[in-house]
């Protein structure tokens, strides 16, 4: 009882769909938002099964994701749309989780263009590059099972690899706003930091004891891929849990495995992969048992 899925995916939000940035998907009706949608409500609902999920680039939340999520798949939803002052892209991040085993007790939005009022320093065209309208979903929820209080957090960084000052900046705003808002250290943050493992994203995560759920056991390595494109295959999204060394919260993680290369042809979006991205997903086993903590 004490066991539960958390699943991270990048859905990708039709706005960021056009015919030539994917060239290799063939046929282009694969690119279709019905077909697409229609494939993303099959994966969650009959293939990934998560009691949480983390999503991102979630598009017409209120119109194409609420009444499936609450009403098919029976969860609860935290949505966060991204702010608009650098473009007017209307995506957000979600967290959705299973009612039988979570109840929701808080919530909150984190925008990570309010970076800019740490930056005490800059002036103000050096603040401008910090105002992306990336944004987190944040809930708290507790474990009904065990009692276990466990924040739950969806977000999406900035994704211009000459930014990467700019994801640092968002990955250490986000660790200091989820730890303020929190008052624990149970946090499970899934997203795609669009960072890869060698970064210094990923770094500052590791090195401010957060932990990669995705890990293998027995390589320590993350898995080899989540965005797979002819140009670009590479790992960028992560779940992220709080130190388990520290307080011994998890007892076992199981990551899930992604889908063979050889599968995906020449990319994805593809044939029953309507994103460019892989859903991560691991199996969570709670060390504690009935103690309200």
């Amino acid at each position: 009882m004490s066991g539960f899925r958390v699943c991270s995916y990048n859905v990708l939000a039709q706005c960021y769909v056009k015919s030539e940035w994917f060239s290799w998907t063939q046929p282009k009706s694969l690119l279709k938002w019905k077909h697409r949608r229609d494939c993303l409500r099959i994966k969650l609902r009959d293939e990934l099964k998560a009691d949480i999920f983390c999503l991102q680039e979630v598009e017409d939340f209120s119109t194409d994701w609420k009444d499936f999520i609450e009403n098919e798949l029976n969860m609860g939803c935290f949505y966060k749309q991204r702010t608009q002052k650098s473009n007017n892209k209307r995506d957000g991040s979600l967290v959705c989780w299973n009612k039988e085993k979570f109840e929701i007790l808080s919530t909150k939005g984190i925008e990570f263009n309010e970076v800019v009022t740490k930056l005490l320093e800059a002036n103000e065209e050096e603040k401008k590059e910090y105002e992306r309208d990336c944004i987190a979903a944040c809930v708290m929820l507790l474990h009904k099972a065990s009692n276990v209080r466990i924040a739950c957090v969806s977000t999406h960084l900035y994704w211009d690899p000459a930014k990467a000052f700019v994801k640092l900046k968002q990955a250490e705003y986000l660790r200091q706003e989820i730890e303020r808002w929190t008052q624990t250290n149970r946090i499970l943050i899934g997203g795609d930091f669009n960072s890869l493992a060698t970064s210094d994203v990923y770094k500052s995560m590791i090195e401010n004891n957060y932990v990669s759920l995705m890990r293998d056991g027995g390589t320590g390595k993350d898995p080899m891929y989540t965005n797979v494109t002819p140009s670009f295959t590479e790992t960028i999204d992560y779940i992220f849990a709080s130190n388990t060394s520290t307080n011994n919260w998890i007892r076992t993680v199981t990551p899930g495995k992604v889908k063979e290369r050889d599968l995906l042809f020449d990319g994805c979006p593809c044939e029953n992969e309507p994103s460019d991205h892989l859903p991560i997903y691991c199996d969570v086993e709670l060390a504690y048992q009935n103690s309200l903590v």
